[in-house]
């Protein structure tokens, strides 16, 4: 049976969000929080991969916060479905996509349908960083008609697996989790692709080796402060366009500041009021 590490932290529901964002930012996590309506507390839950894992991190929990309880428990791989099953549902995206989780039946239409057993991972396509790479990775196949395709920090797949079933031919994928690695794999498969028709592989985006050869059209979902430091490298690694999110609204310029100094072209800029994304080119 599968299981995984949860933590539950309760602390006050005004802190809630900040809370929250900060699990994003150094843990790189998406945490789900509920709040009763009237409420003055929030309970936030972060999954990891082992119960170990959850106990480690509970050392760096920050004190700023006020959390009056903090639990790690076991997760049951029936739990943790159960939760998907409440928050994941079929989603059409853009002109041609449609992301369906594992335990609804496919519309059988015109759509491509991105099947997805989303497990620890985050990218469903139900949040907008995820939306908007995939709006843009189809705009970038039917503008550019690209060969290759590299997804930076592939988290569940599902760009690359898109990329797959939009007709690009040479897919490389990485992530520097390797639990992400083997459920991007089985999300291949689900998807019908052939074992290899997509190269993933474990990486770092701020270390060395992943950037060659290039690829024509490059995405990166990973937060703000990752981006900038692997600026270089996602550039160098970028033929044609690249297309980046995990930005928050507010931090749009200083990201866009960084490629445009080096070189590239900003030629789309869209967010949500919290999530902004940016598409860059060769001039």
């Amino acid at each position: 049976m599968n299981t995984c590490g949860q933590m539950e932290v309760v602390l006050p529901r005004e802190e809630a969000e900040a809370f929250c964002e900060w699990i994003r930012e150094h843990w790189e996590k998406e945490p789900v929080c509920m709040e009763q309506p009237h409420g003055q507390r929030a309970v936030v839950d972060v999954y990891f991969d082992t119960v170990e894992e959850a106990e480690a991190r509970r050392k760096d929990l920050p004190l700023a916060f006020h959390c009056s309880a903090v639990e790690i428990m076991l997760c049951r791989e029936e739990q943790w479905t159960t939760f998907w099953r409440h928050h994941f549902h079929i989603t059409s995206i853009g002109q041609r996509l449609r992301t369906v989780p594992v335990w609804e039946a496919p519309p059988q239409d015109s759509r491509i349908n991105l099947l997805i057993d989303p497990g620890l991972s985050f990218g469903t396509g139900d949040h907008f960083t995820t939306r908007f790479c995939l709006e843009e990775l189809e705009r970038a196949v039917d503008v550019l008609n690209p060969q290759s395709m590299l997804d930076a920090g592939t988290g569940s797949g599902i760009l690359a697996i898109a990329a797959a079933k939009l007709g690009v031919p040479g897919i490389r994928a990485f992530d520097y989790d390797s639990q992400c690695l083997i459920k991007c794999r089985e999300n291949s498969a689900l998807n019908g692709l052939a074992e290899g028709r997509i190269d993933f592989f474990q990486a770092d985006v701020l270390q060395l080796g992943w950037m060659h050869p290039a690829a024509e059209v490059v995405c990166a979902n990973i937060l703000t402060h990752v981006l900038i430091e692997a600026a270089s490298r996602l550039w160098a690694a970028t033929e044609k366009r690249l297309i980046l999110t995990g930005i928050r609204e507010f931090e749009g310029d200083s990201v866009a500041e960084v490629f445009v100094g080096r070189g590239a072209r900003e030629i789309l800029r869209d967010g949500d009021g919290e999530w902004c994304g940016i598409v860059l080119e060769r001039p």
